[in-house]
């Protein structure tokens, strides 16, 4: 019974229809009564959307300072309830900047060179390894290549291998080398060709294929393309960054098609190349916007809506994975550096929390934890015609379920979108999770009226609809997104 629920569910065409008004700037007549009308090929699956899709990325100072201890506050329920089998990163500008490998058995030399800040050992390793053996994640790891020593490099890559074995999907040799003459890492003048010489040296110290890069500032950088090209045996994964919003972008320009649309086509170079060389590409250090984020944008509800709708759109762009970058710092203060973490997915609400190591979510957790809810599986081609600024994935899960996700990026004084959707008489109920904020603007964000808790949980039990007429009818909010899965 179940197998032929499963395929009559497969054969579903989805219709949605929407009405309602369009959002109104000031002094802006009323539009036109607007209609949203999509419709889904059931038939025809395309890309996969794999499990680990959306994954989280940290500076490596991190697990230097002692963060990600599982022994410790809500860090393991926070991991959890995101998402089982996903995919950290620990990398960042702290690696090559400041963070120099300590072997084991061995204490930092004394005094500490004077550029470096953090210390990294193989009882860091260890307590990662312990995340990512009680989670299922697992991890790329960098080295510190803008300032290579011939010693301690290749003691990081055996300790490493050694500690986390096939939990390392890739060590990462160095961090946006695209940027390490403005950095002062490197003459001015280094190009390339200089930077393959040294990715060789990390490369031969690793001593196997197990290596992601090249990790480029620039996500169109034709370092990555021509790094797939040269190195394609070495390589596990190929890796670029992307911070698509600029340093002044408002929530109106975050949210628009113009930016989705630039997120996508700056990718395009490299995900080609990636594809020619059978690599997989992942996105391993992303967000809003650079420099920690925009205060009012990128750490209030408008990133929430953000997130969910770019991991789905890169996922079904072709896309393997993305990383969305944090910290674990106190919510909206600088952590290092005099960096703030305005975009982070978890913080701690003030410095108690931060030593006890018990996170708060963020409005981008959320967005997150939205996207994660479609499973794993093959997206459904669909078309979308609508006046409204929404977005809409389908996937036909590996559990046999069709999931589709609705993202209503306008203000949320907007009027809402009545959804007909059109699912067959053999349908007979779907599961909703919604998303909403009160504002934008401001922070709070829940699903089904509920929030992550001290704990780390989330209860957020969908609402069971019923399906009349083979039609199954919602009303969906401005600002505000939903995930439905229907009962097949």
């Amino acid at each position: 019974m179940r197998k032929f629920r499963a395929a009559v569910c497969a054969a579903v065409a989805l219709t949605m229809a929407g009405t309602g008004q369009t959002a109104l700037a000031v002094g802006q007549k009323e539009s036109a009564q607007s209609a949203a009308s999509i419709t889904i090929d059931s038939a025809n699956p395309a890309g996969r959307l794999r499990g680990d899709f959306v994954g989280l990325s940290f500076e490596i100072r991190e697990l230097g300072i002692g963060n990600l201890d599982i022994s410790k506050g809500n860090v393991l329920q926070m991991f959890k309830t995101l998402g089982r089998d996903s995919n950290i990163r620990l990398a960042g500008n702290t690696l090559d900047r400041d963070t120099l490998w300590v072997p084991r058995g061995q204490q930092p030399p004394n005094p500490l060179p004077e550029w470096v800040a953090n210390t990294l050992t193989p009882a860091d390793i260890e307590r990662l390894n312990r995340l990512l053996k009680a989670t299922g994640w697992k991890a790329e790891v960098g080295i510190n290549v803008g300032r290579w020593d011939p010693v301690l490099g290749p003691d990081q890559a055996k300790e490493m291998f050694k500690i986390l074995g096939n939990r390392l999907l890739g060590a990462e040799c160095g961090n946006e080398p695209d940027q390490w003459v403005l950095r002062g890492y490197k003459p001015t003048g280094y190009a390339y060709a200089d930077y393959r010489k040294d990715w060789a040296v990390c490369a031969a110290a690793v001593g196997n294929n197990r290596i992601a890069g090249p990790d480029t500032a620039g996500t169109s950088s034709s370092w990555a393309a021509n790094l797939a090209k040269d190195e394609r045996d070495k390589l596990s994964m190929l890796t670029v960054h992307q911070y698509p919003a600029g340093a002044t972008t408002t929530i109106p320009t975050l949210l628009s098609p113009e930016l989705a649309a630039k997120q996508l086509r700056e990718l395009q170079s490299n995900l080609t190349a990636a594809n020619e060389q059978n690599l997989p590409f992942r996105v391993d250090e992303a967000n809003s916007t650079y420099s920690g984020g925009i205060d009012g944008v990128s750490n209030k509800y408008a990133s929430a809506l953000w997130s969910m709708d770019y991991a789905l759109q890169l996922a079904q762009g072709g896309v393997s994975g993305i990383n969305i970058h944090g910290g674990l710092g106190v919510c909206n203060e600088p952590i290092w550096n005099g960096r703030f973490q305005r975009y982070t997915p978890f913080c701690a609400a003030n410095k108690e929390d931060e030593l006890a190591q018990v996170y708060k979510a963020m409005p981008i957790y959320y967005g997150l934890w939205m996207a994660r809810q479609m499973g794993s599986g093959k997206f459904l081609p669909l078309q979308l015609s609508t006046d409204r600024n929404i977005t809409a994935y389908a996937v036909k899960g590996d559990d046999g379920r069709t999931r589709i996700a609705v993202v209503q990026k306008e203000d949320t004084t907007a009027a809402p979108v009545k959804l007909d959707i059109k699912v067959g008489n053999r349908v007979r109920s779907a599961e909703v999770l919604t998303m909403t904020g009160t504002n934008l603007a401001e922070e709070a964000t829940a699903v089904q009226g509920t929030t992550v808790d001290r704990r780390g949980h989330l209860k957020a039990r969908p609402d069971n609809v019923r399906v009349r007429n083979g039609s199954l009818n919602l009303n969906l909010k401005a600002g505000s997104a939903v995930v439905i899965t229907l009962d097949c």
